[in-house]
């Protein structure tokens, strides 16, 4: 696996790993993605490192790709058969509904509503595009300047599937390899479950930033790897349910999400209101 491909970053919310379609959709430039595992672009941000490593790395993935376009790893030049944005391939993408929701995404700019959508749709496709795109969507905010809760309502949802080992289905499999079916499927709850980790860490860091006490919990990317001598799915849902839950509920507990969602609810009625008043006036 080429860490630096497309199938490896936040804007392709559709594959990671062995995770997905064999297709990619780039919410960024708005394409599908046929060669995805040879592709990249010097947008590109990492799904497997946490967001400051992932902003670092970029920076240098930048000076060697081309941030206009989609091109190949061997060669930096854009082909076109490598990607596309035919009205018919984007209606057969469409049929898929976690697609459908992730293409809505990059081309409508419904950012809140698709994510709500990914949110609310069953299997490990889903999460994984929540988990990309909501990376990006977050990191976007802040880097307007607005606050870490811009991501509250999705750490909520995640840190409450934390423990969960997510299932995967044979048609979640986009390829198996070499390796075993129960294997493949295996290493890829793995790679979710620590794919939800980096998520949170996300968070954590950008509530660190802002003097948030959510931001005093240490790496939790770290803690795990030196935590888990070994591959387990028995022992990375002990470790989660023991060390890395008790570490976030001290710091966010229900009464204070219930305090922090009310003050972004009026927060942004008030923008709302805001926006409109100039219009009735």
């Amino acid at each position: 696996m080429n860490l630096h491909s497309c199938q490896n970053c936040w804007f392709n919310a559709l594959q990671y790993g062995a995770l997905g379609l064999p297709f990619g959709y780039c919410s960024k430039h708005n394409k599908i993605l046929n060669v995805p595992d040879g592709s990249t672009c010097g947008l590109h941000l990492r799904k497997d490192l946490t967001v400051l490593r992932a902003i670092e790395v970029s920076k240098i993935h930048r000076q060697h790709f081309s941030t206009d376009f989609v091109g190949r790893i061997a060669d930096r030049l854009s082909h076109e058969q490598d990607v596309s944005d035919d009205e018919k391939d984007m209606e057969h993408l469409r049929k898929d509904t976690v697609a459908g929701a992730v293409t809505d995404y990059g081309e409508l700019g419904s950012t809140i509503e698709s994510l709500a959508q990914l949110k609310a749709l069953p299997g490990a496709r889903a999460e994984l595009a929540m988990l990309s795109l909501g990376r990006g969507y977050i990191n976007n905010c802040i880097s307007r300047n607005g606050k870490w809760t811009s991501g509250l309502h999705l750490y909520w949802w995640s840190r409450h599937r934390l423990t969960e080992i997510p299932e995967i289905k044979v048609e979640d499999l986009r390829s198996v390899g070499a390796t075993q079916l129960s294997r493949q499927s295996d290493l890829t709850s793995w790679s979710l479950v620590m794919l939800r980790l980096t998520f949170i860490e996300d968070i954590t860091t950008y509530a660190n930033q802002q003097g948030d006490p959510l931001g005093k919990v240490e790496s939790l990317t770290e803690q795990a790897a030196l935590a888990l001598d070994s591959f387990s799915l028995r022992a990375l849902s002990k470790w989660l349910k023991s060390v890395a839950a008790p570490q976030l509920d001290a710091r966010m507990s229900n009464a204070r999400y219930a305090e922090l969602a009310k003050e972004l609810h009026t927060l942004r009625a008030n923008a709302e209101a805001q926006q409109v008043a100039p219009a009735d006036s």
